[in-house]
């Protein structure tokens, strides 16, 4: 097996144990709000302060990466991010304590995602990019989905508290894991000079259309992720399953949702490298954002017609993942691809903060289905954005 194939599944398997905690909290989010009394509103906002930690971390990381080997922030933010969710397992007890644990959860998940993808981006050639992202980036949306398979199927044995310990234990595992491999001595990661030009060439036209199209898609993305779980709890709730049981199926079903992104991530990245990453990004966009605008009015319909739809959801909602991080791979200075990658999840994972509670509050207030539309609406700027990049590229060709 070749270095870099090998470097790619170490990644990746790390990558999928470090995930596992991501929507470790948006599993048990049914059975902790009766228990602290928690409303939506709340859980929202705990999950929106996750994602404010990895934000702000992943500014710090960015520039880390430029100048030292990215190992290290994977290997320290797979500690952090194991240890915290330990000591959520342990000794959390309510809404300020959970959101203390799951803003340092956030800060250690930071390290993982843009080092992996940089070194990734390094090692394979721009014609196998595509299929190799879409590796790494399913590995994320597996690992994400297997913490709510992990609570449908085993809450009602080991309880709210075993799902988080057994979740997050995984990632001192993927630790453990990095700090086995060694870089290729091909990628660079001496100290990089940083001018003001060189920071503003990363703010290029091109890289902007590209990076509001990959906001508005984490926009959608998170939002979904992050409810798909509790929605169907409720969805079987209605169809007259009762408590444990709905939570099962809810959960499960989420789950199989989320991790079918897996396949999913690795044909649109291999499709993209064939069609175009704009155009191939569309029309994943087109299909998830018509499923956003209609799943939550669904809640009527029969068991097969909404598992048709939300694994539609689930599967064109992040096929065009990967898509964004090629195309700022190959409009970036390779010097400056750590930062370009760093500013691209600021600006997306800046979206992943406000989805997720925005989504809490229109459902306190209103319902499931104006939840989704609002997060389906906002979404439609995404396909604008690479209608306008196809546009000024094919342009600059014709020129």
């Amino acid at each position: 097996m070749k270095q870099s194939v090998r470097l790619l599944w170490i990644l990746s398997l790390a990558q999928f144990f470090v995930m596992q905690v991501w929507f470790n909290y948006s599993s048990i989010i049914p059975i902790i709000e009766v228990e602290w009394n928690l409303s939506s509103s709340e859980s929202g906002l705990i999950l929106a302060f996750f994602h404010i930690g990895y934000v702000l971390a992943i500014i710090f990381y960015s520039f880390l990466i430029t100048a030292y080997n990215p190992k290290y922030s994977f290997v320290f933010g797979a500690f952090l991010a194991g240890i915290s969710g330990i000591v959520f397992a342990l000794f959390a007890e309510g809404f300020l304590t959970a959101l203390v644990l799951r803003t340092l959860s956030g800060i250690g998940v930071a390290g993982i995602y843009v080092p992996g993808m940089k070194i990734v981006a390094d090692i394979f050639s721009v014609e196998k990019r595509g299929r190799a992202l879409g590796i790494y980036v399913g590995s994320l949306v597996v690992g994400s989905g297997s913490s709510l398979l992990i609570s449908g199927l085993f809450v009602k044995l080991i309880g709210w508290q075993g799902i988080i310990l057994v979740t997050s234990s995984l990632c001192i595992v993927a630790a453990m894991l990095i700090m086995t491999i060694r870089i290729p001595s091909s990628i660079k990661i001496e100290g990089t000079k940083l001018t003001f030009a060189k920071i503003k060439s990363v703010f290029k036209k091109k890289n902007l259309l590209i990076n509001g199209g990959y906001t508005c898609h984490c926009w959608e993305l998170y939002a979904m992720w992050s409810w798909i779980g509790p929605f169907l709890v409720f969805y079987f709730s209605n169809h007259g399953y009762e408590g444990d049981v709905a939570i099962k199926l809810g959960n499960t079903t989420g789950a199989l949702i989320i991790i079918v992104g897996g396949i999913a991530t690795y044909i649109g990245g291999r499709l993209s490298d064939r069609f175009g990453r704009g155009q191939t990004a569309s029309a994943f966009l087109v299909i998830s954002i018509t499923c956003s605008l209609i799943i939550g009015w669904l809640t009527f319909v029969p068991v097969i017609v909404m598992l048709v739809i939300a694994f539609i959801y689930g599967f064109t909602i992040v096929a065009d993942s990967p898509i964004y991080n090629t195309a700022i791979s190959e409009v970036t200075d390779p010097e400056l691809l750590g930062i370009a990658l760093g500013i691209q999840s600021v600006l997306g994972f800046s979206a992943t903060i406000f989805a997720p509670l925005i989504f809490g509050i229109f459902l306190d207030h209103y319902s499931w289905g104006i939840a989704f539309t609002a997060i389906g609406v906002v979404t439609i700027l995404a396909p604008i954005c690479l209608y306008v990049l196809v546009r000024e590229r094919n342009s600059n060709v014709n020129t």
